[in-house]
C-alpha cells in the first residue's frame, strides 16, 4: 500500500474531528491545531502497518529513517493493494502505554510482538532493524510484481 502526503499540520486534521477543539487542545488524532508533522507534502510512502483505534487509523511509515504512525487524513492512498505477507490482530487493551489501539495490520512482528510498536516509537535499535528489514523485503516483492 502506498500513500502520498497531502497535509502536514494538526490544523488540517481539525475538519475530521468529531467535535470542536481549541487550537491548544489534543484531538482524537493526538495533535493540536498547532502540531507540525514535518512530512513533505507530495512525498510518497510505503505503508508498513495500519493501526486502528478510537475511531481513526494511523499509517506506520518512515521519513528519512524516522519511523512513526501518522493520521490517515494527512494522506491520499495511491496504491491500495495490501501485501499478502501481512497479518491482522484485534486488540483489547493489551498495551498499557497505547490503550487506544483496537487493532493492528502489518508485518509479523508489528502484529504479534506486543512491545514492537512501543520499541519503534522509542527508537530501539533492534525494532528499527526489523522494521527496515521487513520494508526491504516488501520493496523486493513489489519489484518482482512490477518489472517496470
Amino acid at each position: 500500500m502506498k500513500i502520498k502526503c497531502l497535509s502536514n499540520t494538526g490544523a488540517a486534521l481539525r475538519v475530521y474531528e468529531n467535535k470542536s477543539f481549541k487550537n491548544n487542545e489534543l484531538g482524537r488524532f493526538g495533535s493540536t491545531g498547532y502540531t507540525e508533522f514535518g512530512l513533505p507534502i507530495g512525498k510518497e510512502y510505503l505503508v508498513m502497518g495500519i493501526i486502528f483505534g478510537e475511531g481513526t487509523l494511523d499509517y506506520l511509515i518512515d521519513d528519512g529513517g524516522y519511523i512513526s504512525a501518522y493520521p490517515y487524513p494527512l494522506f491520499e492512498v495511491i496504491d491500495n493493494k495490501l501485501p499478502s505477507s501481512w497479518f491482522f490482530k484485534s486488540l483489547k487493551n493489551t498495551d498499557a502505554n497505547y490503550p487506544y489501539q483496537e487493532a493492528v495490520l502489518g508485518y509479523y512482528e508489528l502484529v504479534f510482538d506486543n512491545t514492537h510498536y512501543e520499541k519503534l516509537i522509542d527508537v530501539e535499535e533492534n525494532a528499527c532493524r526489523i522494521y527496515f528489514r521487513r520494508k526491504i523485503e516488501l520493496e523486493e516483492k513489489l519489484k518482482e510484481q512490477c518489472p517496470f
